[in-house]
């Protein structure tokens, strides 16, 4: 039992180590509030700053109808918070001096001159072309059923609607959508307003929806956006634990030339990697309670941690711990072995669909993501905490565990315990 004498010492040697707290614990708890406060809702829906420029106006300087009607329309998404551009003004300067010295995202919506008029006349024509499409397609269906009294009134008919839409302008009318190409949300504002017009639209044509769309939640319990970074956000935390701070502190512990000393005791190489990958997995575990707690104080979050989840910690921890001890023992400087743990951990942070569906990514990424254990780690946990999905997380348990008996072997081969 000489290895709980180790993992008492490197257990104690974190809890005094200030940075060792906050990386290990405090920033993924500030990390988990980020997001939290960026994706739960809490403190009130986010609203987008629009400059709106309406040019449609008459003599007076009064709105028009139909244009007043779209800006309402806009509001009723309680997506924008809309500034006023005065009609009269070259609206980008006019932005561009309200937003001052310090600038920011320049998003303006010009409504066009003659947007009333030219709606209407537009709308116009497409009513009368339907009702001329309708008739038409009537009277090839049931010509054979008409006497010929119908069929003159029939035709009539459709002659007038024919000369009337001739008569009408082929007009439209347009909206303009100014953004800066660095803004990033400018494409989803872009497409907000898009589904707005178009139902606008639709509106003005009298069409309606014959299609509905039904959405169904993939997971039985009701979850919202926090529940489903938390496991993401411990997972990848699990692996900076133990490639950064293990490798960190077991390098420091060789230069200092703790181990040559440990070395000479009865303590064996083997006591040694399992203290520290104990000490590892009650840090996680650690980690896995605070930030669940605190989903559920602040988030209100739902998930529940069951022993498939705790299964996943603790090969995650003997995974990591094992690239941990690589990193100690192939280097002797604590620079080193920091530099090369955070070339490993960050890139892997984000390429393991940790923080970003991994669907957003270009296919060769998505090919690299799959070659990197988080990935396997993070979805685990994932199938685990939200989705209840059994046989994704015995596959992914599979994974973890096989790379943790390969990584840990790795560790202490290259592990140098006595000095030759």
């Amino acid at each position: 039992m000489k290895f709980v004498t180790v993992f008492t010492a490197v257990t104690k040697n974190w809890i005094r180590s200030r940075s060792g707290l906050f990386f290990s614990i405090l920033f993924p708890v500030l990390l988990l509030l980020v997001f939290g406060a960026i994706f739960s809702g809490v403190g009130g829906s986010s609203q987008y700053n629009l400059y709106l420029q309406n040019q449609d106006v008459d003599n007076q300087g009064q709105a028009t109808e139909l244009s007043t009607a779209f800006i309402t329309a806009l509001n009723s998404t309680k997506t924008f918070y809309l500034k006023t551009v005065p009609s009269d003004v070259n609206a980008t300067d006019y932005v561009r001096d309200d937003l001052g010295p310090l600038g920011g995202n320049m998003r303006i919506l010009i409504i066009s001159k003659g947007f009333h008029e030219d709606l209407l006349n537009g709308t116009m024509k497409v009513r009368v072309g339907i009702c001329l499409d309708t008739m038409n397609i009537s009277y090839q269906y049931f010509e054979a059923h008409m006497t010929d009294q119908q069929k003159l009134a029939l035709q009539e008919g459709m002659t007038g609607l024919q000369q009337l839409n001739s008569s009408l302008p082929e007009t439209q009318t347009s909206i303009t959508i100014i953004t800066d190409p660095s803004d990033q949300s400018g494409a989803i504002i872009s497409s907000i307003i898009g589904s707005v017009t178009n139902a606008f639209n639709y509106e003005m044509i009298g069409a309606q929806n014959i299609i509905t769309i039904n959405r169904e939640d993939a997971t039985t319990k009701k979850f919202g956006n926090v529940d489903y970074y938390v496991p993401g956000i411990t997972a990848a935390f699990i692996m900076t634990n133990g490639i950064i701070g293990l490798s960190a502190t077991a390098t420091e512990f060789k230069r200092r030339g703790i181990i040559k000393r440990l070395s000479l005791t009865p303590l064996t190489k083997l006591d040694w990697i399992i203290g520290n990958v104990l000490s590892q997995a009650l840090l996680n575990l650690i980690l896995t309670a605070i930030m669940i707690g605190v989903g559920w104080i602040i988030f209100n979050v739902r998930i529940i941690p069951d022993a498939l989840t705790v299964a996943l910690i603790l090969l995650g921890s003997i995974m990591f711990s094992g690239i941990g001890m690589t990193l100690s023992g192939l280097f002797r400087d604590v620079e080193a072995a920091s530099a090369v743990g955070n070339a490993i951990a960050f890139p892997m942070m984000f390429l393991s669909g940790t923080y970003f569906p991994l669907d957003m990514m270009p296919t060769y990424l998505q090919a690299v993501s799959k070659a990197l254990p988080l990935t396997y780690l993070s979805d685990g946990l994932r199938y685990a905490m939200v989705y209840n999905f059994p046989e994704g997380v015995y596959t992914n348990l599979a994974i973890v565990g096989a790379l943790a008996v390969a990584f840990i072997i790795l560790g202490a081969f290259i592990t140098r315990w006595k000095e030759r």
